[in-house]
């Protein structure tokens, strides 16, 4: 080892020595001696290719410095992302144990400073200290086990670029506003002495000397010392945001290679074409900077709601449509500044609402009790009546505003106009898609779009003409939440884009792996179904002739054959079996468990809204104060 790595595993020793402690367990001094002489540091420019899947596994890596992206290509040679790696995190140890090929390909996002240790030399540190060797199988073991196999949780983002796409967007208010919404979430989350630092060209300046902002390679001295500088902030602070400028300078260049994140931000009303710099070095086929990119619209505080997301979304096409592609923000109000920061530092909340028909009316009184205690979401899911109640959730209105709009928007039961030449469905569906277009409409006074809604959305429906799950997250909000609500057989499908779309049940009646795999860190989950089992109280079926004398001709007190569905709930609970192990499995991954008994309520029973609504309310209230435990105080907004 010569005496410029010294120096950089010196810069990084703290860091080094917590990594190692991860893969070995604890060592002692005399060991680290023995074993840092065997490292070698590696410098990795952004867009680079560390291996390859099935590359020969003879070397380990550790990540001090950048953020690299673990991917493979599936049977079709599509690739497939896997995962993000970031400082402080091992790559290739269970290769190198195992002697199997490199299972994916690694490419470094931005610049990374790894360190790496031959495989021969990693096995002689195992034979040395067999100690080491029982840390390294259990954490081995922990991530091979069953239960982290669900696991998506990416890393957190460590440095965050603000980058303005028109001029007179300045990145520097916006970055140094952002940075106090990370600090304050940071605190709440318990991470007191977390700290933040917000670098501009004119702070950098300042604290290096006139021009060193824009230094470069063709001034090799301030450009060493700046680069060393930032190393050394990243390695002292939870996290780095970086403000750019709107054009292409070597200030912005160095922002974008620091980045882990890029927020490109601009006033929503404005031109929506890329700007210079996304065209140079963010899009098109082979872009620089392959880093995560989001949109950050900034809305006056006025505004009921966003309108004409798709167009800035439409010249984007890199940027695929998911939990983190674009956010709405209103200048003035913190709440949507804090909501933006939890989701950027990976602290994001999400709710999932399931489907279940009528029952479904529960979800609003979860979420007025949520709203009681302070809690708020910042992504939301649902699949059919969720869909319905999600998309509620996600325009961001207070709780009895939202009820209130439900009340109207429900008054008349979807599922009354009969199809008296049933073709596709036993209903003709214009009531449900009324229905529908009230809960929009009457809630923001127009019809607007999914991607339009203040909190992240999207709802689950079943692609009938593909065989596939369709998760929904743009175009006509009215139409999406027709098509996730569509039960086969009751509803007719829904057509979009040459594709027949019916209930999202069929497929995920609870997509709460959806949400995980959308950004959300922390996940609320109201799932409607219930383990009872309730055998009937008769050996024989009645005919047909019996029921009708049973539910025309008695009350509900007297009648024999009670328990038996009618045909409607019959095709709705069948169209719920298919997903209903998939929603056993959805439980284990949901952090906050809603599971109001609402097994009284139909599936079709549109006039027990009060009661539904009831029935979630008084549970969600019971679970929230029964013990500190089930909600630890990190979960209030308030906090």
């Amino acid at each position: 080892m010569d005496h410029l790595e010294r120096e950089k595993l010196e810069q990084y020793q703290i860091l080094l020595e917590e990594t190692l402690a991860g893969i070995f367990g604890e060592l002692d001094q005399a060991q680290l001696a023995n074993v840092k002489p065997l490292l070698k540091t590696t410098e990795l420019p952004g867009g680079s290719i560390l291996m390859r899947q099935g590359d020969a596994s003879d070397v380990i890596y550790l990540v001090l410095a950048g953020r690299l992206q673990a991917s493979i290509l599936d049977e079709d040679q599509q690739r497939i992302i896997l995962s993000d790696i970031g400082r402080g995190e091992p790559i290739g140890e269970m290769g190198v144990i195992s002697g199997a090929p490199r299972t994916a390909t690694i490419t470094a996002l931005r610049d990374c400073l790894l360190v790496s240790l031959t495989g021969a030399d990693f096995k002689s540190v195992l034979h040395s200290w067999p100690g080491a060797a029982l840390p390294l199988a259990s954490k081995l073991i922990e991530r091979l086990s069953p239960k982290n196999r669900f696991n998506t949780k990416k890393p957190k983002v460590v440095n965050l670029c603000v980058l303005p796409l028109h001029p007179e967007c300045l990145a520097s208010p916006l970055a140094n506003e952002l940075g106090a919404s990370l600090m304050h979430e940071q605190r709440r989350f318990g991470m007191e002495e977390a700290s933040l630092v917000v670098h501009d060209r004119v702070s950098i300046d300042a604290i290096l000397g006139a021009g060193v902002a824009d230094a470069d390679s063709s001034s090799p001295s301030d450009y060493r010392r700046l680069l060393a500088w930032l190393d050394e902030q990243e390695i002292r602070h939870e996290m780095q945001v970086f403000a750019a400028d709107a054009w292409d300078s070597p200030w912005t260049r160095l922002c974008l290679r620091f980045a882990d994140h890029v927020l490109l931000v601009a006033d929503a009303d404005g031109d929506a074409k890329l700007s210079d710099v996304e065209q140079q070095y963010l899009s098109g086929a082979t872009p620089i900077i392959t880093v995560k990119q989001s949109l950050w619209l900034l809305h006056p505080d006025d505004r009921k709601i966003p309108a004409n997301t798709a167009r800035w979304l439409t010249a984007r096409t890199h940027i695929p449509i998911d939990g983190m592609s674009h956010f709405h923000c209103r200048r003035g109000k913190q709440s949507d500044w804090h909501r933006l920061a939890r989701i950027v530092s990976g602290q994001a909340c999400g709710i999932v609402l399931a489907g279940g028909g009528a029952r479904g009316f529960a979800h609003l009184g979860v979420m007025r009790a949520l709203e009681e205690h302070g809690i708020d979401w910042d992504m939301v899911g649902g699949t059919s009546m969720g869909a319905v109640m999600g998309a509620y959730g996600a325009m961001d209105l207070p709780s009895a505003q939202v009820i209130k709009l439900a009340v109207h928007a429900l008054k008349n039961s979807p599922t009354g106009d009969f199809n008296w030449f049933p073709m596709m469905s036993l209903l003709r569906g214009h009531r449900l898609k009324a229905l529908v277009r009230d809960v929009v409409v009457t809630a923001l006074e127009e019809n607007v779009k999914v991607e339009d809604l203040w909190k992240p959305f999207f709802c689950v429906a079943s692609n009938y003409s593909r065989a596939q799950v369709e998760i929904m997250r743009a175009g006509a909000l009215d139409l999406a939440i027709t098509a996730s609500v569509s039960i086969p057989a009751v509803f007719p499908p829904v057509l979009i884009n040459g594709d027949l779309l019916i209930d999202g049940a069929s497929f995920n009646n609870y997509p709460v792996d959806v949400m995980r795999a959308s950004g959300a860190s922390r996940i609320i989950g109201v799932d409607l179904s219930r383990d009872n089992y309730w055998p009937l109280p008769f050996q024989i079926m009645p005919s047909s002739w019996q029921l009708l004398v049973d539910r025309v001709l008695r009350t509900r007190k007297h009648r024999q054959f009670k328990g038996l569905p009618n045909l409607g709930a019959i095709v709705l609970n069948v169209s719920l079996m298919t997903g209903a192990s998939s929603q056993k499995k959805m439980r284990e991954l949901v952090d906050l468990q809603f599971q109001p008994d609402i097994s009284r309520i139909g599936l079709l029973d549109w006039n027990a809204f009060t009661q539904a609504v009831d029935l979630g309310l008084k549970h969600a209230r019971e679970l929230l104060t029964a013990d500190d435990k089930v909600l630890p105080r990190l979960w209030y907004a308030n906090a």
